[in-house]
């Protein structure tokens, strides 16, 4: 008797299971479908230590016009032009918005502050009808002998964007003075953070370290419509070590060069 009981308790639960798939549409189970894609390739690219956890970010728009970065091959952000795309929609509004940058100044260095809200530039690099490239025609002026000495790396402390030093003030200092007397000189300024942190804040943090720059060289007569900037997170290490001093390099605001 018992065993005729759970025959037939099997049976009931077996037609009601075939009753709620036969419910569901053709939709439901081609988005089930691409989400288990999704996540067997995010898996595949964990174990081949791809995490792809960071991508260029130029505005605020950019944190959520991806609804999943992992749809995309690997480096789709790295080497795009900065220009708008239906999908990735970063209007001047929308990056036109000046930052925060703190007050507080604990340990009483020397601190260049730009609170300043700085107009965005009339033309976006690599739009159509640019008269400016996008950002991969900018050059490394590192590689250029005269300018190398002009255009260095400014550093930063942990979890900050303030411009903090007098070596920092100094280069901020040569880079306006040779712009103002080079107006037809752009220049890409790219935040870095160390790889510390979430993805999404190391991104802002980037970007709040690249409007500081900005800020700063507009604030010493630079025009705004030679400055753009981009932040690419923690997505390009120069030191790969795992240590303090290795973290300090890669906190960092690098710049491109373009001349017209």
């Amino acid at each position: 008797m018992n065993r005729k009981r759970f025959l037939h308790f099997i049976t009931l639960m077996g037609t009601v299971c075939a009753l709620q798939s036969c419910a569901r549409t053709s939709n439901d189970v081609w988005e089930d479908t691409k989400s288990a894609g999704r996540h067997v390739n995010r898996g595949v690219r964990a174990l081949g230590g791809k995490h792809g956890d960071s991508r260029q970010i130029r505005c605020r728009n950019d944190f959520e016009c991806i609804e999943d970065q992992n749809d995309y091959p690997e480096g789709s952000f790295q080497d795009c032009d900065y220009q708008d795309s239906p999908s990735n929609s970063c209007t001047s509004n929308a990056y036109s918005q000046a930052d925060f940058i703190p007050l507080e100044d604990q340990a009483n260095d020397e601190i260049a502050m730009a609170d300043i809200l700085a107009r965005q530039p009339r033309e976006a690099p690599g739009e159509a009808g640019s008269s400016i490239p996008g950002i991969s025609y900018f050059r490394d002026p590192s590689t250029v002998p005269q300018l190398a000495g002009i255009f260095r790396t400014v550093y930063f402390d942990y979890d900050s964007s303030l411009i903090k030093g007098q070596a920092n003030l100094q280069t901020i200092h040569q880079i306006a003075d040779f712009m103002r007397r080079h107006p037809n000189l752009y220049i890409f300024i790219e935040g870095h953070t160390d790889e510390r942190g979430p993805q999404a804040y190391n991104l802002a943090l980037g970007m709040r370290r690249s409007n500081a720059v900005r800020n700063l060289l507009i604030s010493e007569g630079v025009s705004p419509d030679n400055l753009f900037t981009i932040s690419y997170g923690k997505e390009r290490p120069v030191v790969l070590e795992k240590h303090e001093e290795g973290f300090s390099r890669n906190r960092r605001a690098e710049f491109k060069i373009y001349e017209r």
